[in-house]
């Protein structure tokens, strides 16, 4: 005869039931609850994709940096001109475009920081452009979960501010879209971004607003100073 302790049996009901709330909610939510620390360093997590859009032609990269010791990450779908005529063209001047392909381009910081002038909590954010032919206009927004070129009322309602850039002329193509940052800071606390495609630069600096060095030499300084 098998006896059932009622118990036992309650508390592992209760552990179920709170790991499969649990892993919903993180689940239906796309992590967008979960302090940025954690799942920074996850590109592909923020959103839910459906059977028509798992098909990408355009990889998912990311950019990892630190400014100060403090994490950063940008993540982007990257497409190819394919012998293509994009920013202009495929890319229409004075519209909205994701900055990149497939899911929004978004940025994860760690730090407060200031994009163009916008100040930003530490946490998810996508970026956009309207891009011209002499002057770009870049979007900061909270919207992290909705697919590519989807900006709806309710998308557009989420924008945090936006800055003006001057496009720069290449003479040499670029094959694949690229962000990137420089090897070097500007200063202490500031990083320089570029986005790079076909014949086409822009760039725009980060700058960290915290005033807590985390770097492992500010550590090893102080260290070296204290001891002096």
């Amino acid at each position: 005869m098998i006896t059932i302790d009622p118990i036992k049996l309650g508390k592992t009901t209760l552990v179920l039931v709170v790991f499969i709330s649990l892993s919903s909610f993180i689940y239906f939510t796309r992590y967008n609850y979960i302090p940025v620390q954690i799942t920074l360093g996850k590109c592909d997590i923020d959103y839910i994709v459906s059977s028509e859009q798992e098909i990408r032609l355009s990889p998912l990269v990311s950019e990892y940096f630190q400014i100060k010791g403090w994490e950063m990450l940008m993540c982007y779908g990257q497409p190819s001109l394919r012998g293509r005529r994009m920013i202009g063209e495929q890319i229409p001047y004075n519209k909205p475009w994701r900055f990149g392909a497939n899911e929004p381009t978004r940025f994860y910081t760690t730090a407060n920081v200031s994009i163009g002038g916008i100040a930003l909590p530490k946490g998810r954010y996508s970026i956009y452009a309207v891009p011209n032919k002499y002057e770009w206009e870049i979007f900061i927004n909270t919207s992290t979960t909705h697919w590519g070129n989807d900006f709806s009322t309710d998308v557009l309602s989420k924008n945090v501010g936006s800055f003006k850039v001057r496009p720069k002329y290449l003479i040499n193509s670029v094959e694949e879209f690229v962000i990137r940052t420089d090897n070097s800071e500007l200063e202490d606390n500031d990083k320089v971004v570029f986005m790079e495609w076909e014949n086409t630069q822009i760039e725009f600096s980060i700058v960290n607003l915290e005033k807590k060095d985390k770097t492992e030499q500010s550590l090893k300084a102080a260290t070296k100073d204290y001891r002096e």
